[in-house]
C-alpha cells in the first residue's frame, strides 16, 4: 500500500538546511520503507523544559462519550534507546495495523530540542520525559514498547505511574539491568585518553553505524535494513544528536561497568505491577538470557521470551516480535 508522509497544523516549520533537516529525510524515507503514515506534531514539555517531537500513526478518534476508551483502545507507546530516535523503532512498528501508535525523540535526539545528559539528570529525564508526552498527548493510559534506554525508562515509568501503563513490553536488552554490563568496546570509549584516541579513529556514516551493529550483534540484519542504516547514518551526523547520544553514553557507563546509581535496583523490578513480556537476544552483548534470567523473573507478572538475535531482536524477527506484543495485547 503506498504511504505518505503528512504533517498537521501544529508542526512547526522545518528549514530545508543542515544536519537536523538531513535527518528528517532519511526519517521520513524509513517511515515510508516501514509502511506507517504518521502525523507529526511538537510539544512543550515542563520537565524537562524542552520542545519534543511526536508521531503519531493509526486512528486517532476519541470515545463517542465520557466513559474510558475500551481496551483495545490503549495506544502502543514505542520508547527510544541512547543515541537513537523516535521512528528507530519503526521496522516494528511498521508490522501493526489499525493500530493506534505513538513515539517521541527523547530531549536531544531527531527533531527534539537539544539536551545535555547528566548522571545527576538521567533517569529522572526519561521518566518525567514520557509522563509529559502522554499528558500533552491526552493519554491516560498506554501499552508501552521500550527498546534498550527505552526499557530502561519504560520500567522507571511503570513503577512510579502504574495506573499509566496497561501493559509492558521490553524488547532487547536493558541497560542497567541486574545480570547485565556494557560491551568492552564501550567501556573503553568511557575512558578518559583512550576513548578520545578510539573516537578520532571512528568511521562515520554508514560505515559507522554497520560497525556498531557488529558490537550489537546486528551486523547481519542491519544490512536487510538500508532505510534503517541511512537514517541512522543521518542522525549521528547531526551535531546536536550526536551530543545527547555522547551525553547520555557518559552519565550511564564507565570504565567498569554502569556508573552507580544508574542500574535498576531489585526493588524496581519487583514494584512493576504490570503483565510485563521481556524478548531478549541469544547473543545480546549486554547480557545473555541466562544471565538475567533470574533477575527478569523478579517482575511480578512477566512473560520470558528469546529469539536469536542480539540487541535489536526486531530488525531480523520482526514479526515474531510484533506477534509476542499482539498477543499479550489481547487477552
Amino acid at each position: 500500500m503506498a504511504t505518505r508522509w503528512r504533517s498537521d497544523t501544529e508542526t512547526v516549520a522545518r528549514s530545508p538546511y543542515g544536519p537536523t533537516a538531513a535527518f528528517e529525510r532519511a526519517r521520513d524515507v524509513l517511515l515510508e520503507d516501514a509502511g506507517l503514515d504518521a502525523q507529526s506534531r511538537f510539544v512543550e514539555l515542563e520537565r524537562p523544559r524542552v520542545r519534543v517531537h511526536v508521531l503519531d500513526t493509526g486512528p486517532t478518534n476519541p470515545p463517542s462519550d465520557d466513559a474510558a476508551p475500551p481496551d483495545d483502545d490503549v495506544p502502543l507507546v514505542f520508547v527510544h534507546g541512547t543515541a537513537e530516535f523516535g521512528a528507530f523503532l519503526a521496522p516494528l512498528m511498521g508490522q501493526y495495523e489499525n493500530t493506534r501508535m505513538l513515539t517521541f525523540d527523547r530531549p536531544g535526539y531527531g527533531s527534539s530540542d537539544g539536551f545535555v545528559y547528566t548522571a545527576s539528570n538521567v533517569r529522572q529525564t526519561v521518566v518525567s520525559t514520557l509522563e509529559g508526552v502522554l499528558d500533552e498527548m491526552g493519554i491516560e493510559r498506554a501499552d508501552l514498547v521500550g527498546h534498550s534506554m527505552g526499557g530502561h525508562a519504560s520500567i522507571l515509568f511503570a513503577g512510579s505511574h502504574p495506573e499509566r501503563v496497561r501493559r509492558l513490553f521490553l524488547v532487547g536488552a536493558v541497560p542497567g539491568f541486574p545480570g547485565t554490563s556494557p560491551p568492552l568496546a564501550f567501556r573503553l570509549l568511557a575512558t578518559p585518553l583512550l576513548g578520545s584516541v578510539i573516537r578520532r579513529f571512528q568511521k562515520s556514516g554508514e560505515a559507522g553505524v554497520y560497525d556498531v551493529a557488529a558490537v550489537f550483534g546486528e551486523a547481519d540484519a542491519i544490512e536487510r535494513h538500508p532505510a534503517f542504516v541511512r537514517a541512522i547514518a543521518a542522525h549521528e551526523a547531526d551535531p546536536k544528536s550526536a551530543l545527547a547520544g555522547r551525553s547520555e553514553f557518559d552519565a550511564l557507563i564507565g570504565v567498569r561497568g554502569w556508573r552507580q546509581g544508574r542500574c535498576i535496583r531489585d526493588a524496581e523490578l519487583r514494584s512493576v505491577e504490570r503483565p510485563t513480556t521481556v524478548i531478549w537476544g541469544d547473543h545480546d552483548p549486554l547480557g545473555t538470557p541466562d544471565e538475567v534470567r533470574r533477575f527478569v523473573e523478579l517482575l511480578p507478572d512477566v512473560r520470558f521470551e528469546t529469539v536469536d538475535a542480539g540487541h535489536i531482536p526486531y530488525l531480523s524477527h520482526p514479526e515474531r516480535c510484533a506477534e509476542l506484543v499482539r498477543k499479550e495485547r489481547s487477552t
